[in-house]
């Protein structure tokens, strides 16, 4: 596992990661100062199987965008963005002392439609026909944290992106899904903009 999080400089303790979870968007440090809760950006998937990167390719362009539009930038500082291609257990050391978690991902539907966007919750993910590998087993990763007495997400949110194809081997996205990306980048940007204001 890794070493415990740290916020601008300083480490933060078993202690005070109770008082973050306990206290909304904001949690006192041992210094009584007011700190803002961590939210990561997680972009899933696997680039060699065409469509099914895109997760990490809109966290690539997002992350792209913003360090160009600095009034974005400013106060939102306590969100990171990570292109990520690991699924299952091997998650939960990249999530660990984050409050929420945002994950990019693609799934399979019975009659897809390439690019349309499904908002979940963390809680939907047990109910999910046919979900992406990279997130099925974010419930019981999530439980497990918490039996280990590791800081986990307590608030869990998924862009579900819809793809045809997912499994064939082949880089970059098609056009279907090239088209859908600004609005799906849209999109992040609007959860985002809800969640700093929860």
């Amino acid at each position: 596992m890794k070493s415990l999080p740290t916020y601008q400089g300083r480490v933060i303790s078993n202690e005070n990661r109770k008082a973050r979870s306990a206290s909304g968007p904001f949690f006192m440090d041992s210094n009584q100062t007011l700190m803002p809760n961590k939210t990561l950006v997680l972009g899933l998937g696997n680039e060699l199987y065409g469509d099914d990167g895109v997760g990490i390719h809109v966290v690539r362009r997002f992350k792209q965008n913003i360090e160009k539009n600095a009034t974005f930038i400013k106060g939102r500082r306590n969100i990171d963005f990570l292109e990520c291609s690991l699924t299952g257990l091997a998650l939960l050391d990249v999530i660990v002392g984050y409050d929420t978690l945002v994950i990019i991902d693609t799934i399979k539907s019975s009659t897809p439609e390439a690019g349309k966007i499904c908002l979940l919750d963390g809680a939907d993910l047990r109910h999910i026909p046919g979900p992406s590998p990279h997130y099925v087993s974010i419930p019981q990763m999530i439980e497990m944290g918490q039996k280990l007495g590791l800081k986990v997400p307590m608030q869990i949110k998924i862009i579900a992106v819809e793809a045809k194809d997912m499994y064939n081997l082949g880089e970059g996205l098609t056009p279907e899904m090239e088209k859908a990306v600004p609005r799906i980048i849209r999109e992040l940007q609007k959860l985002l903009a809800q969640l700093q204001k929860s």
